[in-house]
């Protein structure tokens, strides 16, 4: 009940800030400054409410029930996800409430910025608020996920698609206990795979390897932040990124690699006025680090003027990603994904969760084609990404930022969004797969419907400008 109460919130608060018209500011609000006081006390609540929710999740991770013994030689310890409500569940009603606290924290910020710039000294509360979250995220010894463990067990076997029976030795032993041996293949691509060996790969302990991850996650987070600053977003829209805390969770303490896919489309995105074939390597170099991504990163080229020129532009990614795919991974690469997809059997065999993951997946594919042939953009389409995916996974939901990013008008209320979807999808706190799914479609498809029903306005014929790259 507690994840079905954050998941009608997240749609109630979608609809609502979009229907209120977040998307345009009036006149009179045009260069005024956002109260100062406010921006300040908003921020520290989010930084208070994610100190409490990270602190809470470090107690439950040493606390969980079940404990195999090889936790204890765990550096970060993550929540097992790989059962239905361990001890660790009891807590998430406790994080329900922070992330309550979160997202109208960050409606607030959203509300009182519209058309407003920051002064200051909110700028600077704003700016010390999210580098304490992005600290307290890189340096808390728990996590909600393994999925970490993973990637640095794949940087070091000679085939991470194929990966030979031989265990690890050492402190990367512990790897083999939450995997087997071998390790399971790795369905990431391979530009991810060559960031996780160069990052990881030379360091003497699994700790470091650990902690190395989650530094990338910080780098391409603030990478994005730097995209969306060249695009030229305002200081208050990238105070709802900085002070995420669904993102930073997700990208930082947990260290999921979609971040440095976002962070490359979005570069994409940002590069294109000055350079369509760096753009292209930048969508190419998305898609090599998770392959839905060759899909995201063609988005970029829905700023270009001429049909002719995006559609182009998006073969050529198309066709790059697949040629580095047969180069550096071929048929192994499709034997892991295959693996990987066999995971959530369980899910796949339901009717109705498949029908309706199938029918958001197309809803996904549906919006980049209108993007690409006639720069129509779908309010609310950003939600829909999440299902380019083999399930829906709460550090899929941000796949849709760079399509957020390009129709601009509903990025405010993605971004408030997301700490309570967040939560919602979570595979530790919240339902299963077939559960969480049809809620999935829910908040991905209502808004749409209400946008169109209340407001009786189905699209965006044309995209806010992408101004040049600063």
């Amino acid at each position: 009940m507690t994840a079905v109460f954050a998941g009608l919130l997240a749609t109630v608060l979608i609809g609502a800030f979009g229907l209120h018209g977040f998307e345009d500011a009036s006149e009179a609000s045009r260069g005024r400054r956002a109260p100062t006081a406010w921006i300040v006390a908003c921020a520290a609540v989010i930084a208070l409410a994610f100190f409490a929710e990270l602190q809470s999740i470090a107690a439950a991770a040493r606390t969980q029930v079940p404990f195999p013994p090889y936790f204890a030689r765990l550096p970060i310890v993550p929540l097992d996800d790989r059962g239905p409500y361990f001890g660790h569940a009891p807590i998430a009603p406790t994080l329900a409430r922070c992330t309550l606290v979160q997202t109208v924290a960050l409606g607030a910020i959203a509300y009182l910025t519209r058309g407003a710039k920051l002064s200051r000294a909110a700028a600077f509360a704003v700016a010390a608020a999210s580098a304490l979250m992005l600290a307290l995220a890189f340096a808390t010894p728990a996590a909600t996920s393994f999925d970490m463990y993973a990637y640095a067990g794949s940087a070091h076997v000679a085939a991470p698609y194929h990966p030979a029976a031989v265990p690890f030795g050492g402190d990367l032993a512990v790897i083999n206990d939450i995997y087997g041996v071998p390790i399971s293949p790795s369905p990431y691509g391979p530009v991810m795979l060559a960031l996780v060996k160069l990052a990881a790969g030379p360091l003497p302990t699994l700790a470091l390897q650990l902690f190395a991850l989650r530094a990338l996650g910080l780098l391409a987070l603030l990478a994005a932040l730097g995209a969306l600053r060249s695009l030229r977003f305002p200081a208050a829209a990238l105070a709802l990124v900085a002070l995420n805390p669904g993102l930073i969770l997700q990208y930082v303490l947990d260290a999921h690699n979609d971040i440095v896919a976002i962070a490359l489309a979005l570069w994409a995105v940002a590069l294109l006025p000055r350079s369509r074939a760096a753009a292209v390597a930048l969508a190419i170099l998305a898609g090599g680090v998770k392959l839905p991504f060759l899909i995201v990163g063609a988005l970029a080229f829905a700023a270009l003027p001429s049909t002719r020129a995006r559609l182009q532009s998006a073969a050529a990614t198309l066709a790059g990603g697949v040629a580095l795919y047969a180069i550096l991974g071929g048929g192994a690469f499709l034997g892991a994904l295959a693996t990987t997809s066999r995971l959530y059997r369980a899910a796949l065999l339901d009717p109705l969760t498949n029908a309706l993951h199938a029918a958001v997946a197309v809803a996904a594919v549906t919006v980049v084609a209108l993007a690409l042939a006639r720069r129509t953009f779908v309010p609310t389409g950003a939600w829909s990404f999440a299902a380019l995916g083999a399930t829906f996974f709460a550090w899929y939901v941000p796949w849709g930022l760079p399509y957020a990013a390009l129709e601009r008008r509903w990025f405010a209320p993605f971004l408030v969004a997301y700490p309570a979807l967040s939560f919602v999808f979570s595979t530790t706190y919240a339902a299963s797969p077939a559960q969480a799914i049809p809620l999935a479609a829910v908040i991905a498809l209502g808004p749409v419907a209400a946008y169109v029903a209340l407001r009786g306005i189905s699209l965006t014929r044309t995209p806010a400008p992408v101004p040049p790259a600063a």
